[in-house]
């Protein structure tokens, strides 16, 4: 105990050395723990966003697999469609236990902004058959908040009535029963058709992309896009979801022209591969960053020793082993470490939305929700590499310190 607290005094000798060593190894503890807490969290986020999909597989139009998986989690609307054909083919299917057929549209908001009423957006539309899509949803439910109460769904055959997420809902400031506008531009047409909906029913928030979709019915849409015969996504579960029974699904049905199958795993993998060169790098970023700090960890100790040949070199004179300069050197160095391993983690802690927001800002990675997770275990680790890194900065200079001779130590500081 006695030398933790010659070496703390040591330290607070040069406070702004020490803080700016502190710091510097606080920035790269904080680069790590939120990489680390990135590829926790983003992995966590891409399984929590495949299980609010309801269904397993999907089967769409060929296209880039990227753009697959970013409409299955987030929504969009595609460059090319399915033939309602392809729905009656597959429904037949004995290893299908529920199916569901959906059309995504997009559609212009004149003035939907709450803060300029000449604004204009976009408004994600999904036309899906209620039945088969809610019963592979069951946690949708309509929201009980002020003004949303006594929603309800559509009937398949309704002619203008429209279901909101919560998301559309709060943005714009819509109850049940309000009117809702929106603009169509027919397929094969070129201007804009404005039509005039009743909000029947608002979504409880899912933390998907539902949240962010206007629902009305199938025939609805496809009439309003003037794509009559034509489906975006069809949706289903496997009564065996198993590897080799969704190698079978897609051997058989990949046959048919221009369409592709989508399952929950190849989905998940290509998301992940997304972000594996972007990783490297940043990784790379934090591995340059650590070696910068222990350099300057090693410099701050190295630096303290040379100032202090003097002292060194007395206290050996009147009895200090060489153990004893040993430990005091790197106690203060092991001090460094670890507050700096600290400082990180909460500086991790603090910046985790910063994190995000930066992330999300770069690049679209297909999942809603929190991307990064700083768990327990992360923290944990992160302080033990710190103590790490202590250990091993801080030998050579404990080392070099405890090696002096005393008279040459005494002389070299007069």
């Amino acid at each position: 105990m006695r030398f933790m607290a010659f070496a703390f005094k040591n330290l607070f000798r040069r406070p702004l050395r020490t803080g700016l060593t502190i710091t510097g190894v606080a920035l790269a503890v904080a680069v790590a723990v939120s990489l680390i807490g990135f590829n926790i969290g983003y992995r966590q986020s891409i399984d929590v966003s495949i299980d609010k999909l309801g269904f397993q597989v999907m089967i769409m139009a060929k296209g880039c697999p990227y753009e697959a998986a970013t409409m299955m989690l987030k929504g969009g609307t595609g460059l090319v469609y399915l033939p309602s054909s392809t729905y009656d083919k597959v429904r037949s299917d004995p290893d299908i236990s529920a199916i569901t057929p959906i059309f995504v549209g997009v559609a212009e908001k004149e003035g939907s902004g709450i803060s300029d009423e000449s604004a204009s957006s976009f408004a994600i539309i999904s036309g899906i058959e209620v039945e088969s899509f809610v019963s592979m949803k069951p946690w949708m439910t309509m929201s009980q908040s002020a003004g949303h109460q006594g929603g309800r769904w559509f009937a398949d055959e309704a002619t203008g009535e429209v279901v909101l997420g919560f998301e559309v809902a709060e943005y714009e400031q819509r109850k049940v029963g309000d009117s809702y506008y929106m603009s169509i531009t027919p397929y094969g047409q070129t201007e804009p058709v404005m039509s005039e909906f009743k909000v029947a029913g608002i979504l409880e928030r899912t933390g998907t992309q539902d949240d962010g979709t206007v629902f009305m019915p199938i025939g609805l849409a496809r009439s309003l896009f003037n794509r009559p015969t034509e489906l975006t996504i069809v949706g289903f579960k496997l009564k065996n979801f198993s590897g080799f029974a969704l190698r079978q699904f897609e051997q058989r049905w990949a046959q048919l022209p221009e369409v592709q199958v989508v399952g929950l795993q190849q989905v998940k993998t290509t998301l992940v591969s997304l972000v594996e060169t972007a990783q490297t790098m940043i990784a790379s970023v934090a591995v340059v960053a650590i070696i910068v700090a222990i350099i300057g960890v090693i410099n701050s100790i190295m630096m303290s020793v040379f100032e202090r040949t003097g002292e060194i070199g007395i206290m050996k004179a009147i009895g200090a082993s060489k153990s004893d300069i040993f430990q005091i050197i790197w106690l203060e160095t092991m001090a460094i470490c670890l507050g700096g391993g600290i400082g990180g983690i909460l500086l991790a802690l603090s910046g985790t939305s910063l994190v995000e927001k930066a992330i999300q800002s770069l690049i679209d990675f297909g999942t809603r929700g929190s991307m990064v997770a700083i768990t327990p275990q992360v923290m944990l680790v992160a302080l033990l590499g710190s103590a790490v890194v202590g250990c091993f900065a801080g030998l050579y200079p404990a080392w070099r310190a405890s090696s002096m001779r005393p008279v040459e130590a005494i002389r070299e500081g007069e």
